[in-house]
């Protein structure tokens, strides 16, 4: 059997993924390969590659906008204006020369001449001054949005509330049931098994979201505690793009987000604070390291002086004869 192309495999998911969001253990068993497999080669794109391939996609479509912004009243030719719009691409005159209709052996001298205009200068600062502008409004809205990744609330993608217990709100503080229909099936559940029926004197109406009674004597007000999961196809802008996926598993549902922690770091790094902090702190470990070298000193010195005496060592020498064959050894 031939083995898979897991980097052409690799390829075809990322395509797959892309378009209709499929996990790779999703698109794995549709393939018909085995996930436990291929679930070293087939994987999501990581954040930080997607983060690469979106800042190249934008600063390719900025210089391609810049480039065809060019207005018709800027003193140049038509084959100028074309010959600024290609330089702008990639910086170099004399392919930018050529691509604009210039004869290919004078290129180099042509493309020259063209930045040495006045006019053909200043269309090229225009549009790169427009070209940055727009960088730097690109990089704000890309730094909002970290932000917001960085400190949205977690309480929307899952959350541990605290309701009343089942003795918080019935009759007398006792049982209380949601409704006759659930007493009736614990009631013939209680009589198949030859146990004793329950009561219902607590009556009914439990509701697990109601706050608990600070009176109960079961509870003592705290009520009991569960996870609660939203719909996801309802949460807010923010926590939809900081929100992986769920996994079922043995343990329970488990929800996956983006690490809010490590999100925070990104935006310290792109501010330029994590460089700082993190060089408080190494200054703070070399100053405690020489603090317990000093307390260390002064305990030394402190000690007793008179003992000038060695401490005797015990050394205890086995002497082996090399001579002997391996199943002579002496035992040790």
């Amino acid at each position: 059997m031939a083995k898979p192309d897991w980097g052409e495999l690799q390829q075809r998911f990322l395509s797959e993924h892309a378009a209709t969001g499929v996990s790779p253990k999703e698109w794995c068993e549709a393939q018909g390969l085995n996930y436990a497999t291929a679930r070293r080669y087939i994987k999501k794109p990581s954040a930080q590659s997607v983060h690469k391939s979106a800042q190249k996609k934008v600063r390719t479509a900025q210089k391609e906008q810049s480039a065809e912004e060019l207005v018709d009243d800027d003193g140049l030719t038509a084959q100028q204006r074309r010959f600024v719009a290609e330089y702008l691409k990639d910086g170099n005159a004399t392919q930018a020369a050529i691509r604009a209709g210039y004869s290919k052996k004078s290129a180099e001298q042509i493309g020259y001449q063209l930045l040495q205009k006045t006019s053909v200068a200043q269309a090229i600062a225009q549009q790169q001054k427009a070209s940055i502008a727009r960088t730097l409004g690109s990089a704000d809205e890309v730094l909002a949005q970290m932000w917001q990744l960085a400190t949205f609330d977690a309480n929307q993608l899952s959350q541990y509330r605290r309701g009343a217990c089942r003795y918080c709100w019935g009759f007398g503080h006792h049982y209380q049931w949601r409704d006759a229909v659930e007493f009736e099936e614990k009631r013939l559940e209680a009589v198949e098994r030859d146990r004793r029926e329950p009561e219902d004197s607590g009556g009914y109406g439990y509701d697990h979201n109601r706050e608990p009674n600070p009176e109960c004597p079961r509870c003592n007000g705290d009520g009991i505690g569960q996870p609660y999961f939203p719909d996801t196809r309802k949460l807010p802008a923010v926590s939809r793009l900081a929100y992986s996926g769920v996994k079922v598993g043995k343990n329970g549902v488990e929800i996956t987000a983006i690490s809010r922690e490590r999100m925070f770091e990104a935006v310290m790094k792109r501010l330029g604070l994590a460089d700082s902090e993190f060089a408080q702190r190494l200054q703070q470990i070399e100053i405690d390291r020489r603090l317990l070298e000093v307390e260390k000193l002064r305990k030394e010195l402190a000690g007793d002086g008179d003992d000038d005496e060695p401490t005797p060592v015990q050394i205890n020498i086995n002497v082996v004869d090399a001579r002997a064959e391996d199943g002579d050894q002496p035992d040790t």
